[in-house]
């Protein structure tokens, strides 16, 4: 219990070590729990609602032991959040960078000291302050309750001359100097300091650190600015889209694609047909029996003579792909905005050239117009 205390505590002063291990041990249960804290938010709630308390107090009293302003105390709670918060939203490998931020922060607030403020604590697991303190006056109390020589009766027998030496030795006892007194609850209190308290080693690791950095300046400034450096080119390179996505957008394209509706057989042995945009489509069978891409306009790559479909009399509309299927099937997609009148022109032109082939249009209009779809769209003012 009283552990939790002086975790909880804001008067005390921590050492290095145990900010660290508190540091440490809030960044493992954070990694512990980062699998799920996008899909469970209440533990991610949950997860700031414990750590923040204990991790900012445990920076005020590392503060104070340093000797330094108290408002530095939130920068570590607020890089714990920025990681936490970053590596769980931000969907990019890079996010994990934050905790070289984080390393960093907390490896300054191990090592940080002021050299104008002279310590002189014991520290009890590195730390020292008030719970400590409380317990060890309960403890020296209830030594002295136990040290205290109680007055006994001797037996019926015992001589008048025997009582009165004790009451004048008793006397001469209240009357001896305060310094007697309180000597064994001197002794009983610093038996036990020196039992659970260990004095500051200013030659310990994080000392040894702190004068390495102070030493070498120029090549600490430097390794933090190349970490940072390093950190902000991570975050800002863009994330190369996995397989798993590319393969789910092709079978996105693929399925509306294959969504054809209003599927008409024209004279000439094609067929036009629309998709859930209005996207027309012109089909017919070809002599290239494998399947694939013919050509495509966002690659610019494939056969130039699938570039465009071109009517009799010069009006002529680029495709946005084309495409072989079934082992023969000619498929060319148009852009929904020429959807009306590359049909106007089917229905009122007398042939088209589309990928080296030449249609004829005769006979087109009776059967457009016989189809709900196309007669609305035909005569749509």
């Amino acid at each position: 219990m009283l552990l939790i205390k002086s975790l909880l505590c804001l008067r005390g002063f921590d050492n290095g070590r145990r900010f660290l291990a508190v540091s440490l041990g809030c960044y493992g249960l954070f990694i512990l729990l980062s699998p799920v804290l996008l899909k469970a938010p209440v533990l991610l709630v949950l997860l700031l609602l414990c750590v923040t308390p204990i991790l900012t107090a445990s920076s005020m009293r590392r503060i104070h032991d340093a000797g330094f302003a108290t408002p530095y105390a939130v920068i570590p709670t607020l890089v714990y959040w920025l990681s936490v918060l970053g590596i769980t939203f931000i969907e990019h490998g890079a996010a994990y960078a934050l905790l070289i931020l984080s390393i960093l922060v907390t490896l300054a607030m191990t090592t940080i000291s002021n050299a104008r403020v002279r310590r002189d604590r014991q520290y009890y697991l590195g730390y020292h302050g008030p719970v400590f303190d409380e317990e060890s006056r309960e403890k020296a109390a209830e030594r002295r309750f136990y040290d205290r020589i109680e007055p006994t009766l001797a037996a019926g027998h015992a001589s008048a001359e025997e009582s009165v030496n004790s009451a004048n030795n008793n006397i001469e006892g209240r009357q001896s100097p305060p310094s007697q007194s309180i000597e064994p609850d001197l002794a009983a209190t610093n038996r036990f300091h020196s039992a659970h308290y260990a004095p500051t080693n200013q030659s310990s690791f994080e000392q040894k650190l702190g004068d390495w950095f102070l030493a070498n300046k120029m090549l600490s400034i430097g390794s933090a600015l190349a970490v940072m450096t390093i950190l902000v080119v991570f975050l800002a390179w863009p994330e190369e889209p996995s397989d798993e996505r590319q393969t789910e957008e092709s079978v996105v394209q693929t399925q509306s694609v294959r969504e054809r509706l209003h599927k008409i057989k024209m004279p000439d042995n094609f067929w036009i047909m629309l998709d859930q945009n209005e996207s027309l489509t012109v089909a017919w069978q070809g002599d290239i029996m494998k399947d694939g891409e013919l050509w495509s306009a966002v690659t610019g790559k494939g056969d130039r003579s699938c570039f465009e479909l071109r009517f009799n009399g010069g009006d002529s509309y680029r495709t946005m792909q084309v495409e072989v299927k079934n082992q023969g099937d000619y498929y060319a997609d148009f852009s929904p905005v020429d959807t009306r009148v590359m049909l106007e022109g089917i229905a009122k032109k007398s042939r088209f050239t589309l990928c080296g082939f030449e249609f004829s249009l005769k006979g087109t209009q009776a059967i457009m117009m016989s189809n709900k779809a196309y007669f609305d769209i035909l005569t749509e003012e």
